[in-house]
Formats: structure tokens, C-alpha cells, sequence
């Protein structure tokens, strides 16, 4: 596996995928998706399958039990790849599943995740638990539907309760070079 300066930066990509999923997972949950190929700048549709799975993995990120220091050591790990310039590829549409294993194979990353006490699972699972229930803490009680998943109450609690942490990772985030 090859991993360039033409694939997305790990930080970016979480990034991406954590604000895809979270702003566009209800949307893409409520409606009827076939295979196809996106157009140029257009969103990619996904399969049936798909949607079974992003709805699978929502359900299990969203009541993925986070630990309290959790949001420091996800800040303190998305600065290490990032200075480490490691980049796997990645693509829409991946299952956590198919993260965590993308995320046990990239040379270096293995490291960097135990110095901030995380596995590869933990970590895809942590990220994508924060981001998550993060978007879902925004959502308006006039914006709810009666479909739309619902966070974990003691993960609401841990982010409420660490909002200067939680604002740290978000600068992380948004602070990710494009390659």
C-alpha cells in the first residue's frame, strides 16, 4: 500500500469524515440511495448496504463509552500524525470497521497512538463517538426527528462538561492542511 503526498491527510480525513457523517448522516439515512458515480464536486450516493451500515455505525459510535480524558489525548494525537505527515488513503463510504483496519496498517500510526494510550479501534471509535454526539448536541429541538439517533447521555455530559478541550480538537480539526 502506497501512501503519497496525493492522499488525504489522516487529519483531514478524519475531519471529513466526522463532519460528513455528522452533517450529512440523517439526510443520507432518509433517503433512497442507489450506486452511482458522483459528478464532479457532487456528493457520492451510497448503496443500500451502505446506508444499513452508516446507520449500523452510528448507532454503535454514538453509544461508544468515552473515557474522561479522552478529548486532550485526541487533540495530543491528531497534532502527532500531523507532524509525523503520515497519510493514508481512505475513501467515502468506509465502514468503521473498514477505518480501524485502514488505521492498523498505516506505517508509524501504531506508535503514535499508543504514546496517547490508544488502540486503533479506540481511537477511530473515540473520534467518531466526539464528532458525532458533538453535531447531535447542536441539533435544535424543532430540527429533531423522531428517527435521528440519540447520543449517549454520559457522552453529552463529558463534552458539555469539557468545552474547552472539546474546542481545542475542533481547532485541530479545522486546522488540518488540505494535501
Amino acid at each position: 500500500m502506497s501512501y503519497t503526498k496525493k492522499s488525504v491527510s489522516f487529519v483531514s480525513q478524519c475531519a471529513a469524515a466526522v463532519l460528513t457523517v455528522a452533517l450529512g448522516a440523517h439526510a443520507a439515512l432518509a433517503q433512497s440511495t442507489a450506486v452511482t458515480g458522483p459528478a464532479q464536486g457532487a456528493q457520492p450516493t451510497l448503496s443500500d448496504e451502505q446506508v444499513k451500515t452508516l446507520r449500523h455505525d452510528m448507532e454503535t459510535a454514538l453509544h461508544y463509552p468515552l473515557k474522561a480524558d479522552v478529548l486532550p489525548r485526541l487533540t495530543n494525537t491528531l497534532k502527532a500524525i500531523h507532524a509525523a505527515n503520515i497519510q493514508p488513503p481512505g475513501r467515502v463510504g468506509m465502514s468503521l470497521d473498514e477505518q480501524i483496519a485502514m488505521v492498523e496498517k498505516v506505517p508509524g500510526l501504531d506508535a503514535i497512538l499508543k504514546a496517547n494510550n490508544f488502540t486503533a479501534r479506540d481511537f477511530v471509535m473515540s473520534l467518531t463517538c466526539v464528532g458525532l454526539t458533538g453535531s447531535l448536541m447542536n441539533v435544535t429541538p424543532n430540527q429533531q426527528t423522531a428517527q435521528m439517533a440519540q447520543p449517549d447521555p454520559k457522552n453529552v455530559a463529558l463534552l458539555k462538561a469539557n468545552q474547552t478541550d472539546l474546542q481545542d480538537l475542533i481547532a485541530v480539526l479545522r486546522t488540518a492542511p488540505a494535501q
